[in-house]
């Protein structure tokens, strides 16, 4: 029995069909349950937080909800003697992030999918976030708890709710973004 080429484009056309279903089912599932969808960090901020990293940065990086990698990649290629880490819990950004690393290495870069609220911070040098204040007041425990004194926390938009930080960036955009830097020792 031969199949037709009208068959076949319409076999495509569902099966194509059903997979841009399932990752916008996946996208809307996980942002519901998170609180925010993964967002990438746009241009202006990422240069302006790169910048705003501490000079002679060393050791462990993590970005918690690290998305699309749009700012984990910059990391690594930025800090190339730390040990970047990402972390992320949707599925979708996750694999993109993947692929994109299988694509374009870095050595010093990985991806977890991993719900950041359940990882050990406790080796980390420093955190970067691009979060929403829930997330950042819920977090503000965990930095306390398991991280070093001398940590650093960047958080891209979001301040820590009641930390002073020790530094803040104007970012040059429409929004007059703010990027907060702050060091454990001064919260604790």
């Amino acid at each position: 029995m031969d199949i037709d080429n009208t068959m076949i484009t319409t076999i495509f056309y569902i099966i194509f069909f059903c997979i841009c279903l399932w990752i916008l089912a996946s996208l809307v599932f996980w942002s519901i349950r998170n609180g925010i969808s993964p967002m990438p960090t746009a241009p202006a901020a990422k240069n302006t937080l790169l910048k705003a990293i501490p000079p002679k940065m060393h050791g462990i990086v993590y970005e918690l909800g690290s998305g699309w990698g749009s700012l984990a990649f910059p990391l690594a290629r930025e800090l190339r003697h730390c040990q970047v880490i990402g972390y992320e819990n949707s599925f979708i950004p996750f694999l993109f992030s993947q692929l994109r690393h299988l694509l374009v290495p870095k050595y010093n870069l990985r991806f977890y999918r991993r719900d950041f609220y359940t990882v050990s911070l406790k080796d980390a040098d420093l955190v970067v976030c691009y979060l929403y204040p829930k997330a950042m007041s819920k977090l503000k425990d965990k930095f306390v708890k398991e991280l070093k004194p001398e940590a650093w926390i960047l958080s891209n938009t979001f301040a820590i709710p009641g930390w002073e930080p020790r530094q803040v960036f104007d970012v040059e955009d429409l929004y007059n973004t703010k990027i907060y830097l702050y060091r454990l020792s001064d919260h604790i």
